[in-house]
């Protein structure tokens, strides 16, 4: 009984670990954000409850009490070190809690690629998912902006709308679209970089120092051409990232006077304006990148659709014959089930289908790295092996030819179906050897495979 408890104890005490780490982020940035708060006012750039949500979702597992707790905490201890008082402090927290609630409860619903801004609607839904949480937000600040700051019941929904609907829309896609260190992110999202992608980067850095050079009502949308160009070039993660900068950067740049627009940003409704056209401002690059992802991802599918064997899932006829042409191969089987035709006959195709991919399966399991499989139609198998000699290529040929011979294919009903496969090698004699006759010479060897008694290798 004792050792069926102890694994409990570390993930345990990882997950205390983890709250007390919540916390402490809550706190940092939640400092931050009351630094930034003009007088008389709140945070110009308030990233707590937008960093908390993303946190908590990006758990493998949904966050325990520890982990609220934790951000209550954390929520509570910055606005004591900032001599708030108890009840601003208790106040705050409430509001700060209710939009955090909502945010988090609506986008655990989603589904991963939906949350992760992959999906051509995920960016509607989001927007959606920000303005509720930020309306949540807004209700609680019709209790406690009068309160705190005084002002009509309307405008303390409206100022923490405003506030909680920028953060969220700037902060959130960040944390949602990052990828997963543990894994390789996915080829949608994770471009190779060349030194002609920093042109866009550069774009944006240069659409920001021209802001401060010029001045005047309209430098807000100076980085919008910059902007979209990042989206049409980067990942999703990268875009969403230059998005945040630009609205961290325009808010604190106007609060500290680094950026003139020509108007005065002194009053509650200049500065929820602002927010508003900073977050309108902010999402026409996140759409256009979270459509360019689903885009990407679905030519993705297209092509290996178009080119892979739907049963098997190793290339088609097509798609071999197209990296054959790329890959300089040193040598190519070609493969033959033996009586393939009388598994059908006798057992069903669904156990010929049974055995087709069990045996992609048992050769992908025998190739090297960069040796290419394809199934060229019916039983028929081929290789392509660059860079190898012809006594390694024998090796490898028989090594499929004995391992499939000794994993019998498992059917539905149980039943352990044994079957053996003749090979045929191919080795190039000449660099210049075309790949068509280098296919010919190896089916020409599983020709003579066969008539030697097959459930062999031939060359």
């Amino acid at each position: 009984m004792q050792s069926s408890h102890e694994p409990d104890r570390p993930v345990a005490g990882l997950d205390l670990k983890d709250a007390l780490l919540v916390g402490a982020l809550v706190t940092v940035c939640s400092i931050f954000g009351i630094y930034t708060a003009p007088p008389g006012v709140l945070a110009a750039f308030w990233p707590t409850n937008a960093v908390l949500v993303g946190l908590l979702l990006r758990r493998a597992h949904p966050p325990g009490a520890a982990h609220w707790l934790a951000a209550i905490a954390g929520y509570i201890a910055a606005d004591l070190t900032m001599r708030h008082g108890w009840p601003k402090t208790l106040m705050l927290t409430t509001t700060n809690l209710m939009g955090v609630s909502v945010c988090y409860g609506l986008l655990r619903r989603m589904s991963g690629d939906m949350r992760g801004l992959r999906h051509p609607r995920s960016m509607l839904r989001f927007v959606l998912v920000a303005l509720s949480a930020a309306a949540a937000a807004g209700v609680g600040g019709t209790v406690i902006h009068p309160a705190l700051f005084g002002g009509t019941r309307g405008y303390g929904f409206l100022f923490w709308f405003s506030t909680e609907l920028v953060n969220y829309i700037a902060i959130l896609p960040v944390l949602l679209t990052m990828p997963d260190l543990a894994r390789r992110t996915r080829r949608g999202d994770a471009p190779g970089w060349r030194a002609g992608h920093l042109a866009p980067l550069a774009a944006f850095a240069g659409s920001l120092w021209l802001e401060t050079q010029l001045g005047g009502p309209g430098v807000i949308s100076f980085p919008i051409p910059a902007m979209l160009w990042c989206a049409l070039t980067y990942s999703l993660f990268a875009t969403a990232g230059i998005t945040l900068l630009f609205s961290m950067w325009t808010l604190l740049a106007i609060a500290s006077g680094m950026l003139a627009i020509g108007a005065a940003v002194d009053t509650p409704q200049a500065i929820m304006s602002l927010r508003v056209g900073v977050t309108l401002t902010a999402l026409a690059p996140l759409a256009v990148a979270s459509v360019m992802v689903a885009r990407n991802e679905l030519l993705a599918r297209l092509q290996h659709a178009a080119s892979h064997d739907p049963l098997t899932q190793v290339l088609n006829r097509g798609g071999f014959m197209t990296r054959a042409q790329s890959v300089q191969a040193s040598a190519v089987l070609m493969m033959d089930i033996d009586f393939f035709k009388k598994v059908n006959d006798t057992h069903g195709h669904a156990a010929g289908d049974a055995v087709l991919t069990h045996f992609a399966r048992v050769v992908a399991g025998c190739l090297r790295a960069g040796d290419v499989l394809g199934r060229l139609g019916g039983e028929e198998f081929a290789v392509l092996l660059p860079d190898c000699a012809p006594l390694d290529a024998r090796i490898i040929a028989q090594r499929i030819c004995d391992a499939f011979a000794a994993q019998p294919a498992v059917l539905e009903d149980g039943v352990r179906l044994h079957a053996t496969v003749s090979i045929g090698l191919g080795c190039r004699g000449a660099p210049d050897t075309p790949i068509g006759t280098l296919l010919s010479q190896a089916d020409a060897a599983l020709y003579s495979a066969k008539h030697a008694g097959r459930n062999r290798v031939a060359s």
